[in-house]
């Protein structure tokens, strides 16, 4: 799923008034600490992650949920619905914490190889 295509999900099932520019903004703040706490990327390497609508974030299926969730939780944030924020944050969470089990199960992030392959997994 491209970026453009979890805006528009996201726009579509939470309707928003927020710009494509800061929804994107929002994907990118997250892209970075896939990148920075799961991926173990270097500094200079996120900084080159930046998101464009048409690209692919990180996170494929099944895990890239945590997009939309992210999304919806970011716009509870800023329109002060607090009790529906910790709704989303609470499936935010969920999503996230899901990922980074399989994350690590499967990959060596220090050594940046597939667990069980031995394999260079480089930016998946």
């Amino acid at each position: 799923m491209t970026a453009r295509e979890i805006i528009d999900l996201v726009d579509e099932t939470k309707p928003n008034a927020f710009s494509d520019a800061v929804k994107l903004r929002w994907l990118n703040a997250l892209e970075g600490r896939v990148a920075a706490e799961i991926m173990l990327m270097p500094q200079p390497q996120i900084r080159e992650l930046e998101l464009k609508l048409t690209d692919t974030p990180l996170v494929e299926p099944p895990y890239d949920e945590i997009y939309t969730h992210w999304l919806k939780a970011r716009i509870d944030e800023a329109n002060g619905e607090y009790d529906r924020y910790a709704d989303t944050a609470g499936l935010f969470n969920a999503a996230w914490s899901e990922f980074v089990c399989w994350f690590a199960q499967t990959y060596d992030p220090a050594q940046g190889y597939l667990k069980d392959r031995r394999t260079r997994y480089g930016t998946l």
